[in-house]
């Protein structure tokens, strides 16, 4: 809407422009017979003047991957030595930052401004980086590059990695034509954050290190042999994480089904999946509360871990060991 608003402007502008300046665009010949009537490029139709301004005053700006749409603000609208409008400018682009809508760019990429019509008159622009950051505070750097021999700009795109506060840069490119000024801004998203990078979507905490260690292990080798002798609540919790991850072959590893036959992987698996959210953090929830329950074991082969999930409510999970391994005979029914 913005966008569209400032073009606006622009076109009422150049319309009011035109309207006070505007010459006449008849001439009577008297020495002819008849009255011809004459045109310059001076009195072409008024909506033809604005097209040629309007493209005469046009960029385009390129990374290597994209092309990148900019507002066009003229010098007519006193805009650019407005304080107002400069922070009204940049809450616009932090709005859309947030709202997904700004580009991402990487340091040290190039950008290209190019001019297909007509080139500045002093074969240079002049731009205005804004650094802004996630505290609130702006920094600013002015440069002015001059034309190639091919007549575009190239930036490079650079800020410091490091700065892990820095969201946005705001481009301000200040072009002189012959007879006006005029400002294209444009930006670009920073994502200097750590969090910002995409990992593995595991529960970090609930594993100790070493546990982690072993876990990680198992899903790439796939050697259920590395959780023998491990105690019983240690296990439940390798068969928590699992879980929470949605390792559903993992857990079947770790789970022993009551039928002398066991479950089948795949109907295991199926079960699991069947489970709506609600039923599915609440399995989480027993499980994390066995977890810090008491094993009573009742034979060489067989116990149970007792916990309480709330105060004065005594749970049960059965555990099983087969071949040195102890499995959790525990799973929520989906009928």
């Amino acid at each position: 809407m913005k966008k569209n608003l400032i073009l606006v402007g622009i076109i009422t502008s150049l319309f009011l422009t035109g309207c006070f300046n505007k010459k006449d665009t008849v001439t009577v010949t008297e020495n002819l017979s008849e009255s011809n009537i004459q045109q310059d490029d001076e009195t072409k139709p008024f909506n033809e003047q604005v097209e040629e301004q309007k493209n005469k005053t046009e960029l385009s700006i390129y990374t290597k991957d994209k092309e990148i749409e900019y507002i066009k603000i003229l010098d007519e609208d006193k805009q650019f030595s407005d304080d107002k409008e400069k922070i009204k400018t940049i809450l616009d682009f932090y709005n859309k930052r947030q709202d997904e809508e700004i580009p991402l760019l990487s340091n040290d990429e190039n950008i290209r401004i190019e001019f297909p019509n007509v080139l500045p008159s002093d074969n240079k622009i002049n731009i205005t980086k804004t650094y802004v950051k996630n505290d609130g505070q702006i920094e600013k750097e002015n440069i002015s590059v001059n034309l190639n021999k091919n007549g575009n700009a190239d930036i490079k795109h650079n800020f410091n990695t490091q700065d892990t506060s820095l969201d946005l840069i705001i481009y301000e490119v200040l072009v002189n034509w012959e007879d006006k000024t005029v400002k294209y801004d444009f930006a670009f998203k920073v994502q200097n954050k750590k969090d910002n990078i995409t990992t593995p979507q595991v529960t970090k905490g609930y594993l100790s290190q070493d546990e982690q260690k072993l876990y990680d292990d198992y899903k790439v080798n796939k050697n259920i042999q590395i959780f023998q002798n491990i105690e019983p609540t240690k296990v439940l919790k390798y068969y928590t994480q699992a879980i929470i991850d949605k390792e559903y072959t993992l857990a079947y590893n770790l789970f022993r089904d009551y039928n002398e036959n066991n479950i089948s992987e795949k109907d295991y698996i199926d079960a699991m999946e069947k489970l709506d959210k609600y039923s599915l953090d609440d399995y989480i929830e027993n499980l994390k509360a066995g977890v810090n329950g008491k094993f009573v074991q009742e034979d060489d082969d067989r116990g149970y871990i007792e916990y309480e999930l709330e105060q004065g409510e005594t749970k049960v999970i059965d555990m099983l060991k087969e071949n040195n391994i102890w499995r959790v005979q525990y799973i929520l029914s989906t009928q």
